[in-house]
């Protein structure tokens, strides 16, 4: 038991160093104080193969980051992470709480009900596909995970991981109390306490984080400024070890948000033919794009008051009993009840004004495309673990299964006004109330092949999941979310057009890999692992044509990934290089293609009226249209290629020169899509959504010579670029950010730390994401990212 809590403490620590490096992450040391130099090469322990071990000698490619990094780099939500990640695009599926990480290519499909590529984890369970987010304060660790996952973590996916791990409690008194203050009138209050009720039996931390700031973007339309932040967290972890072979930890947590969301700002208008000039709508467009421009991407004219509310609760437990000195049960069960409902002007425009040169009379006001997501949903997941050790210890074993039960608890479903005239017509409420159970059974082993090569180890793991998926579908009688699951399946008069659908799915995922310690400094490794994304259900019932596209098939993936680690010194110079090179080949590859919506010029009369794209389905009806325009389908095969890179270069004691990038060559291999669709497709190829080719991170950290009495000072300078990124028709511009950070730790020798901040140096203005991006309609909308920001931030610790 005492090795289960050592692995606790490492992965949950909050004394972790205070260097940071992308790709190989900062330096643990049992005692950060008193060593914080760039220099320092003590390594992170990481958990990505479910076993402590050092970042160093993991065959995985894994960016990890302490709570110290998390700090210094400034890193206060997920979309934080991005900018100290290379290879990770992440982006908000419609709001900035839903999110939506992409890893070598893969990500959610842009709209309806895909699994996950990437699946986000708290203290080993996995969060809900919508409203994911999670608030970082107080966490032990947190650990990007590439390539496909699985075979030992919670559910499948073909993109990778996020790891959180909360700050454990433990046996000692002590905390810290945080508060930032920055423009935009920022304010966050951070803490934590730790207290030990019964020493060495019993022992609570409680943690929370209040955040409030005004809107970067200003709304001179209809509702509040936008982007700002209004949020409130609440954790609780209970430590209770009776004996020295039972160890119990239960984690209670909360989360809510009241906030405008995220501002969409109109990018372009396409010069038609598309909606736009079908219904005479195009030079109010193209006129409110002119003013767009002229007053930046800062300013909005939203015509919807916007919002974003999100609950979140959440209670973990985990047990672990050893069994003997070599064998170990472990229950991890998770519970998550998500409420997220946001509402925003998604096109970036306001109520336009029909010219009459489409089909639309001459002077009717019209809302282009509105969007609200609303999402009721609760999730319970069980996972248990027996492991151990054979063979004088040659031989580590895991075997386990995995359960998860999520079904809609409230209205859940969108809602996406297209072409609507304010107070004259308006688009139902579209429901879809899914239901998932996912079952799994795993096992891998690990064997020291020491005895014949000195260092090397073989691995393999094998999964078999299964998954079923049911939905209720089908459109409300008004625009409001009133109905629940209960009325869709009993036939209320809430819901019209409402129908059961359910699809299975199951397969075998595996991992087979070699990994070489050749000397202390120097570990290589190869892998091959299989991965599967579940397939899903598209909403509401269709009708005509799109009948065949009720459902879509998983997706699968089977991948090879080669791996070196070095360091050496060179002329008494640290350095660091580490390199993996990998190739995914996916099939039944999930596709979301768009402008799927019922055009004004559709007719059942004229000659070819009902053809694509003026009706998607042939009916003539907006009531049965694809949910947002888009169905997800199995598209076809790709190839994806690359290579994650990191080093580091330390010429002193006090400086050092971190770099990572990852570089990615995705090919379309082959086109299944039906006829039917293809009018829909801009080229005839698979598309790669959320997908950056290039994304570098360059990260330079000097110690200051500062007098002890003063306390020791840093000064961190970060870098990022990505290339240019697809987001359906869409494309957002590459970009460059610099980000800056002083710190003063133990201020005059006392448990005060010090720091000021500036985010995005140079006020570059880029697109984050994609809102709106159809040709089809012809308009283009997105998020900008935070302007520069910066701030003041001031920390005491107490305690041990």
């Amino acid at each position: 038991m005492r090795r289960t809590a050592c692995l606790r403490a490492l992965i949950a620590s909050t004394t972790m160093p205070l260097a940071a490096m992308p790709a190989i992450a900062a330096a643990q040391d049992a005692n950060p104080r008193q060593d914080t130099s760039a220099a320092a090469s003590q390594d992170i322990v990481v958990t990505a193969r479910r076993v402590a071990e050092n970042i160093q000698s993991t065959p995985v490619s894994v960016t990890a980051f302490s709570a110290d990094t998390l700090r210094q780099a400034t890193i206060r939500d997920t979309q934080d992470l991005l900018v100290k990640t290379p290879g990770v695009f992440l982006a908000g599926s419609g709001g900035r709480e839903n999110t939506n990480f992409s890893i070598r290519g893969q990500a959610k499909a842009l709209a309806g009900n895909s699994a996950a590529a990437v699946i986000s984890y708290f203290a080993e369970v996995p969060s809900p596909t919508t409203g994911s987010s999670i608030p970082t304060y107080d966490l032990g660790s947190v650990q990007v995970l590439k390539g496909p996952q699985g075979t030992l973590f919670g559910r499948n996916t073909t993109g990778g991981a996020i790891l959180y791990y909360p700050t454990a409690p433990d046996y000692s008194v002590g905390g810290y109390l945080q508060g930032t203050y920055g423009n935009y009138d920022s304010r966050l209050l951070e803490g934590a306490l730790n207290m030990p009720i019964v020493d060495g039996k019993l022992a609570l931390r409680i943690a929370g984080q209040y955040q409030k700031r005004d809107g970067w973007t200003r709304n001179i339309g209809i509702g509040r400024d936008a982007d700002d932040l209004n949020s409130r967290a609440l954790r609780g972890s209970l430590l209770f070890e009776p004996t020295d072979w039972i160890s119990n930890t239960t984690i209670v947590d909360f989360y809510r948000n009241r906030s405008t969301g995220g501002g969409s700002v109109l990018t372009n208008v396409l010069p038609g033919p598309n909606a736009l000039s079908a219904t005479g709508t195009l030079s109010a467009a193209l006129a409110q794009l002119v003013l767009q421009r002229q007053r930046g991407p800062r300013v909005i004219n939203s015509d919807v008051d916007a919002f974003e509310r999100v609950n979140r609760f959440g209670i973990t437990n985990r047990t672990e009993i050893q069994l003997g000195d070599d064998t170990e049960f472990v229950s991890i069960f998770g519970y998550r009840h998500t409420k997220v409902d946001y509402y925003s002007s998604v096109d970036g425009l306001p109520t336009l004004i029909s010219d009459g040169t489409g089909a639309i009379p001459e002077g009717l006001p019209v809302t282009v495309v509105g969007g609200r997501q609303t999402s009721d949903v609760e999730q319970y997941t069980q996972e248990v673990q027996l492991r151990g050790k054979l063979f004088d210890q040659k031989l580590d074993w895991i075997v386990g299964g995995f359960y998860l039960a999520s079904d809609p608890s409230g209205p859940s479903g969108t809602y996406i006004p297209t072409f609507i005239l304010p107070g004259i017509t308006d688009a139902p409420f579209n429901y879809n109330f899914y239901s998932e159970r996912s079952k799994a059974l795993f096992a891998n082993i690990g064997y020291d092949l020491g005895s014949a090569v000195e260092g090397l180890r073989f691995d393999a793991g094998f999964r078999y999941t299964w998954d079923d998926i049911t939905a209720c579908i089908g459109s409300g009688t008004s625009s409001q979310p009133q109905a629940t699951r209960a009325d869709c399946r009993n036939g209320s008069p809430l819901i019209r057009n409402a129908s059961n659908n359910k699809t299975s799915s199951k397969a075998p995922t595996w991992t087979i890999g070699l990994d070489w310690q050749a000397t202390s400094d120097l570990f290589f490794y190869a892998v091959t692992r299989r991965g599967y994304r579940s397939g899903g259900i598209n909403g509401p019932t269709l009708a005509g044509r799109l009948t065949q596209f009720q459902s879509f098939a998983p997706e699968k993936v089977t991948d090879v990934e080669l791996g070196v680690r070095s360091d050496f010194d060179v002329g008494g110079v640290a350095i660091r290089l580490n390199a993996s090179p990998f190739i995914g080949w996916y099939s039944g590859v999930q596709v979301p293609i768009s402008g799927l919506n019922t055009q004004a010029t559709c007719s059942l009369t004229a000659p070819g009226g009902t053809d694509a794209p003026r009706s998607p389905d042939g009916d003539c009806t907006t009531s049965n249209d694809p949910a947002g325009g888009t169905l997800l389908v199995n598209a076809g095969k790709t190839r994806v290629a690359g290579v994650d890179l990191s080093g580091r270069i330390a010429p002193t004691h006090t400086l050092s020169l971190d770099l990572g990038a990852t570089l990615l060559d995705p090919k379309s291999r082959a086109l299944t899509v039906p006829a039917a669709l293809l009018p829909y497709l801009r080229i005839a190829e698979v598309p790669f959504n959320l997908v950056a080719k290039t994304t570098v991170t360059i990260g330079g950290r000097w110690e200051l010579p500062l007098p002890a009495h003063v306390g020791q000072g840093s000064l961190a300078v970060d870098y990022y670029h990505s290339s240019k990124v697809r987001s359906s028709d869409n494309v957002l511009p590459a970009y460059d950010l610099v980000n800056a950070r002083l710190d003063i730790r133990q201020v005059g020798g006392t448990g005060l730390d010090a720091g000021v901040f500036v985010r995005n140096i140079f006020d570059k203005n880029y697109l984050a994401s994609s809102n709106v991006g159809s040709a089809q309609l012809g308009i283009m909308s997105g998020f900008y990212g935070a302007p520069r920001t910066y701030g003041i931030e001031l920390r005491y610790h107490f305690g041990n």
